[in-house]
């Protein structure tokens, strides 16, 4: 009998002292400490800014391997079945209409633009002060099934690329 209350007076207590030990290892020894409570709110700050810097300041970027630079911009785009046709409308403010470029592999359509401007200022024959940029989108997206890429038109107005593709008969 006196075995048989050891046995359970041990399996009692051994989880708790199990969980007393691994409790005390497992708590930093200076996390009392204001200095270093003050730090750790500080490094979850930082954190917590870069992760929404992460998040948000990026938004629309996408890394393109043809890309010489290795960024390119994706523009607002919209496709609306229209019926006997899809329409689809691209954002592309501020490119050249003939930089635009439309390119159908299987109902995969994919839409790239370039932009370049250059300022230049000058005094007396002498440049002063010259900037350049140069901007490329770029966007693809798989189209339905039954869209008939091989006879689609486009129209580009006023920043806005509308490419209208028919529907298969």
């Amino acid at each position: 009998m006196k075995n048989r209350f050891l046995k359970t007076i041990l399996l009692a207590t051994v989880p708790m002292v199990a969980i007393h030990a691994d409790s005390n290892l497992t708590k930093n020894p200076l996390a009392d400490d204001p200095i270093f409570q003050h730090f750790q709110k500080l490094q979850q700050d930082m954190n917590k800014m870069f992760e929404e810097f992460n998040k948000n300041a990026f938004k629309g970027v996408a890394i393109d391997p043809n890309f010489e630079k290795g960024f390119s911009f994706k523009p607002d785009t919209d496709l609306k079945d229209k019926g006997d046709s899809y329409e689809l409308k691209m954002d592309l403010a501020g490119m050249d209409d003939k930089s635009i470029k439309i390119d159908v592999q299987g109902n995969y359509l994919s839409v790239t633009a370039k932009s370049e401007e250059s300022k230049e200022k000058k005094e007396g024959g002498k440049i002063i002060h010259q900037e350049r940029h140069v901007g490329m989108v770029q966007r693809g997206m798989t189209l339905p099934k039954d869209a008939d890429v091989e006879h689609y038109k486009s129209d580009y107005k006023n920043g806005v690329l509308t490419i209208t593709v028919p529907k298969k008969k």
